[in-house]
């Protein structure tokens, strides 16, 4: 933390299903000396992805989403329209927008002012901006990280149920008893929430405040990609499900073992990944690291967003 700036942090490890330890270090408001804690809520970034797939598993389990159905199953082409790749007509398939090989772009950063700071009512509505964007590629043959593909699924979820990404996560949240964990809205009061940070300069920077367009921005609506926010011990709680569903010990009215398996399968066997992808490979919504001394696997996520950097490892088989 103090090579890197970092004001705050919290650690959390469960063994067994047993949460071991979970302990803050230095502060979440460092103007006001507001110490963290454990019970600090936090933006997890890309780890929203992953939450979100265990909403899709959901779905799969009760035979309303099929992972090989292409995205018009859901989505109407008036919503979002047909491709052409190389000048041949092309589809693609949930798995394929789930396991970023479905040729969409990043996210609209270049657009920031346009989107991002209108409020959106539910994530469907986030669609449009690049709904008349070319593909990166042909589906299938390539990766590239995608959190508007992401966008595209939590918009699926909305199509498949008729209700809001935000109200059925609220559900999942519940039934996990995950209840420090929601969908980010920036004039929600939320207790234990930090305040966000950066340095001036990624290399040799000074800490200062979150830049100014972190005031601007609404999270509303990017939820299903990185708008997730949550405790250390929430996830400790998601976490240890998704291992015992994995492993056969969980009611099957939360996800079942099959489906966790195909979830956590690779999808990037074969497709040339970024030299950053290491010896990972990519399954939906979850990185998958094999042979991790003493392990046989781990899977894993990453987050970062404004002002927080995230990381959930889950050690399901050793």
């Amino acid at each position: 933390m103090a090579q890197n700036s970092v004001p705050g942090a919290v650690m959390g490890f469960s063994i067994n299903g047993t949460n071991v330890w979970t302990e803050g270090f230095g502060y979440t408001d460092i103007e006001n000396n507001v110490s963290t804690h454990k019970e600090s809520i936090w933006r997890l970034g890309s780890i929203s992805k992953s939450l979100t797939s265990a909403l899709v598993g959901q779905l799969m389990d009760r035979h309303f989403i099929d992972l090989n159905a292409e995205i018009h199953k859901y989505l109407s082409k008036d919503f979002y329209p047909f491709k052409t790749f190389n000048g041949s007509a092309v589809n693609f398939t949930v798995r394929e927008v789930m396991s970023h090989t479905a040729g969409l772009h990043y996210s609209l950063d270049e657009d920031i002012d346009k989107y991002l700071i209108r409020r959106a009512d539910n994530v469907s509505q986030t669609i449009k901006p690049l709904r008349d964007e070319p593909l990166l590629f042909k589906p299938g043959t390539n990766w590239e990280y995608s959190n508007y593909g992401f966008q595209m699924v939590g918009a699926i979820i909305e199509s498949i149920l008729n209700n809001t990404y935000e109200n059925e996560m609220k559900k999942m949240f519940t039934q996990l008893n995950m209840n420090s964990t929601f969908a980010e809205r920036r004039e929600a009061i939320y207790k234990h929430r930090p305040q966000y940070y950066q340095l001036s300069n990624l290399t040799s920077g000074t800490l200062q405040k979150s830049d100014i367009i972190d005031e601007l921005l609404s999270y509303a609506g990017w939820w299903p990609a990185g708008g997730i926010i949550s405790t250390a011990e929430d996830m400790i709680k998601f976490g240890n499900v998704m291992i015992a569903a994995y492993k056969g010990i969980l009611p099957l009215d939360f996800i079942s073992q099959k489906t966790v398996k195909e979830l956590w399968r690779p999808e990037t066997i074969g497709i040339q990944l970024p030299k950053e992808m290491g010896d990972n490979d990519y399954g939906k919504a979850w990185f998958i690291q094999r042979n991790p001394s003493p392990f046989k696997e781990v899977i894993w996520h990453s987050g970062g967003i404004t002002g927080t950097t995230t990381m959930l490892k889950l050690f399901p088989v050793n």
